[in-house]
């Protein structure tokens, strides 16, 4: 009896987070059916849902295909951009970082969305303005927590390393990238979530697929329902990329640490 409540009360633990948002699902459900909404703005939860089978499931899953398709792709195209300048910045061309620091935090602080109009009109209305939305969106993030967390590398591992006689490589492959992880990580995780955002904002301008080309159809015919539906799609595709990535990240920290004690063994 007792390790069946002890059952119980570790499930509980684990859903007592989905609670509120069973709350708000039903609250969604009824509120317009009783009054307290208008169901025309506000469609009914279960009216919704049913616009998924009129868009057809099939659709649906080659919109989400196609939006993730291009985030994953955008995304490690930043990284691969951001990373190797990231570590050279702070590296071999400190000083340039130093010069060229006040122009790049300017130009990161432009919101990529503002900037979708001055990439129509560079790359032209298609998949290489959206991709430029996205490149934008993650690369800065990534480049500054690379040249950040290069930065805030404890200079006695670095010392400890070369009294070891490490080279120069071995340093950067055993030290500075592993001490470096946890802050280079958040700023992907930071660029991955803003470009996430910002993708189905320039889906709704300038593409023909996609998640934010069904809302922005969706605007246009004013179907109310399909609006809503894509807004839950959305989310429900962002969170997962979220998971995704912090397990990533969880996976990327104990490599780190096993990494550092070995050093320290050694």
């Amino acid at each position: 009896m007792r390790s069946l409540r002890l059952l119980f009360t570790r499930i509980n633990r684990r859903i007592s987070a989905v609670y509120l948002l069973i709350i708000f699902f039903a609250f969604w459900q009824i509120a317009p059916l009783i009054g307290l909404a208008d169901p025309v703005y506000l469609p009914p939860l279960s009216r919704v849902l049913a616009e998924a089978a009129v868009v057809g499931f099939s659709q649906l899953a080659t919109d989400v295909l196609v939006s993730v398709w291009r985030v994953i792709a955008g995304f490690l195209i930043a990284i691969i951009l951001a990373l190797p300048l990231g570590f050279v910045l702070a590296g071999a061309f400190k000083r340039v970082s130093d010069i060229l620091g006040p122009l790049m935090t300017f130009l990161s602080q432009i919101p990529p969305f503002i900037l979708f109009p001055v990439f129509i009109i560079i790359f032209g209305v298609g998949e290489t303005g959206i991709f430029a939305v996205i490149i934008w969106s993650a690369f800065w993030p990534t480049l500054f927590s690379t040249i950040a967390g290069s930065n805030h590398v404890d200079p006695l591992l670095v010392k400890s390393a070369r009294s070891m006689g490490a080279d120069r490589l071995s340093i950067f492959t055993d030290v500075i990238i592993p001490s470096s992880l946890p802050q280079i990580m958040t700023g992907m995780r930071s660029g991955l979530t803003l470009c996430f955002m910002m993708l189905i904002g320039a889906e709704t301008m300038g593409a023909a697929s996609g998640m934010g080309w069904e809302i922005n159809m969706a605007q246009r015919m004013a179907i109310i329902p399909r609006i809503y539906l894509m807004a839950l799609l959305v989310a429900i595709v962002g969170l997962l990329i979220n998971y995704l990535f912090e397990w990533l990240e969880q996976t990327v920290v104990v490599w780190r640490d096993d990494a550092q004690q070995e050093l320290a063994v050694a």
